[in-house]
């Protein structure tokens, strides 16, 4: 037993010995001449720690990885599939004392290499789990930065496009925000193994970001452990919050909705004999907001809930049709205007001329008052419409604002 044990550590110190007598050469060189330039110090890094470096063993028994997040641009956010894409620099600090190399005294800082000597060292292995799609940016090599410090500090740093979910809840639609997630962790280890934590600052935005429906108002970081099957993972989580443009819908939906209800309401001062123009305003008006409604709602999911606009568009709806209610009732009074008055046939025995004055004079009368009706009912519409539209419209902007001014950040 003894000697089996004297047998291995003689093995180990041959090993060290000719792995010290191969570098030492060097390592003397480079401090009797001062200082090492770059080449000799990929040269040590390469090629002499590569006898003895495993890429595939962790360099400490729990690696702390800091991350720090560059948000260069969001390019979409789109509610049918409800989803947004973003490019970014992901940013991981780490040490690993096998790639230390201030015993050269270094004539420079720190070394930069690119994708391909990342390939032959160890990383962290990290990766969006909650994305769609994500791809390194390769325009026109793969962009992806590696410094490595004399102590064994680790900066990497790559350009990344990615496509992550988003949480919708369209009830306030259009004055609604949308929030968007990316969820960073290790693939390969544990909280055990590999212990990730946000950087200082953690997340930088390069410019306000701006789409044609949205804007970015505000982010939140936040950092848990997931158990799985093997583990406890450290994640890293980050939240955008979008506040949706509604200058759109205001143009497109809102305004023309007003200019539409408002064209209803000229019937009432038409009078009740234009019965042929007032049904082709009413029903014209009907009409088009009918198709406002079907542009708008075209580009949106389907949704079981009913949303802001919803409520707008068919509460504009009731409107128009309620003014077509009032022409339908002055139609039914006025259906008889402009007909002769019925003639009576009855003959008496003393005379065989027609009987008719008392007829006429109870036509005309009931004519007369139908009119008199119908103008009234005209001129209670024209104040009852605008004063319960009015009523509405406080009641609507103040139930929808408050809520999205509730909700800004």
């Amino acid at each position: 037993m003894l000697s089996t044990l004297f047998l291995l550590l003689y093995a180990t110190r041959e090993t060290v010995n000719a792995l010290t007598a191969e570098i030492s050469p060097t390592v003397s060189y480079l401090l009797e001449r001062g200082c090492a330039n770059d080449t000799e110090i990929i040269d040590h890094l390469l090629f002499d720690r590569a006898l003895y470096y495993n890429k595939h063993r962790l360099p400490s028994p729990q690696v702390d990885v800091q991350i720090e997040m560059w948000v260069q641009e969001v390019s979409s956010v789109s509610e049918l599939t409800q989803d947004f894409e973003i490019d970014l620099y992901m940013n991981e600090y780490w040490t690993d004392p096998g790639l230390a190399y201030d015993i050269l005294n270094p004539c420079q800082g720190n070394l930069s290499f690119d994708w391909a000597v990342m390939q032959n060292i160890w990383t962290p292995n990290t990766c969006f789990i909650n994305s769609k799609k994500a791809q390194l940016h390769s325009s026109p090599f793969t962009n992806v930065f590696l410094m490595v410090f004399p102590n064994g500090s680790v900066w990497s740093n790559w350009r990344i496009k990615s496509t992550g979910p988003c949480v919708m809840d369209l009830t306030k639609f259009p004055m609604d925000s949308i929030e968007c997630s990316l969820t960073f962790e290790s693939f390969n280890y544990n909280k055990d193994e590999v212990f990730m934590r946000w950087g200082d600052p953690p997340l930088t935005i390069f410019k306000p970001i701006e789409l044609p429906d949205f804007t970015m108002t505000n982010f939140s970081t936040s950092n848990k452990f997931q158990l799985y099957a093997a583990g406890y993972w450290s994640e890293l989580n980050v939240n955008f919050l979008f506040r949706r443009r509604s200058g759109w819908y205001l143009l497109q939906g809102y305004i023309p909705t007003y200019m539409t209800v408002f064209i209803s309401w000229i019937p009432f001062y038409l009078g009740p004999k234009a019965i042929p123009a007032r049904t082709m305003i009413g029903v014209n008006a009907l009409l088009a907001l009918t198709f406002q409604f079907g542009n708008i709602i075209r580009n949106l999911p389907r949704v079981s809930y009913i949303k802001a606009i919803d409520v707008w568009m068919l509460s504009g709806i009731c409107f128009v049709f309620a003014s077509l209610f009032e022409l339908a009732t002055i139609g039914f009074l006025m259906r008889n205007e402009g007909k002769p008055a019925a003639k009576s046939t009855r003959v008496t025995k003393n005379s065989a001329r027609w009987q008719q004055p008392g007829i006429c004079k109870d036509d005309a009368q009931k004519k007369s008052k139908n009119i008199l009706y119908c103008e009234r009912l005209d001129n209670t519409s024209r104040l009852m419409f605008p004063v319960v539209f009015t009523f509405y419209n406080f009641i609507y902007w103040f139930v929808y604002m408050k809520q999205a001014w509730d909700q800004a950040p």
